[in-house]
């Protein structure tokens, strides 16, 4: 199990298209702080527990999990699409107490008109 923290801002993806296929869209991962000892990294079925903040890209704060509701952290299982496709792939590979900004666009989010979780 591990421990992380985030905050993450949800943006739009501008994309130029020349034809043929559109890129798959991609998280943008700044790491905000890496425990100097990491003993084990994140994968695909470890359960984390995230503090998180999430704002448009205006700036707008939206969420923040230490303010709002019961004030805890999420707990959720990495890559079986408990969160959002944008969690589940910018969460990998972190160390326990690692703090991450993650830029999401809207695809790997709640789609272009912010409606619930991708199904």
């Amino acid at each position: 199990m591990l421990l992380t923290v985030l905050s993450w801002l949800c943006s739009s993806l501008l994309v130029s298209v020349s034809g043929g296929k559109l890129p798959e869209a991609e998280v943008e991962i700044e790491v905000m702080y890496r425990p100097f000892i990491c003993h084990r990294k994140s994968k695909y079925g470890d359960i984390l527990l995230v503090h998180h903040e999430g704002y448009f890209e205006n700036g707008t704060k939206f969420h923040d999990s230490r303010a709002e509701g019961d004030k805890q952290p999420v707990w959720f299982t990495l890559g079986i699409r408990e969160v959002i496709k944008g969690w589940d792939k910018g969460l990998q590979d972190m160390c326990s107490g690692e703090k991450r900004k993650l830029v999401i666009p809207p695809a790997l989010a709640y789609g272009k008109e912010g409606k619930g979780l991708p199904h």
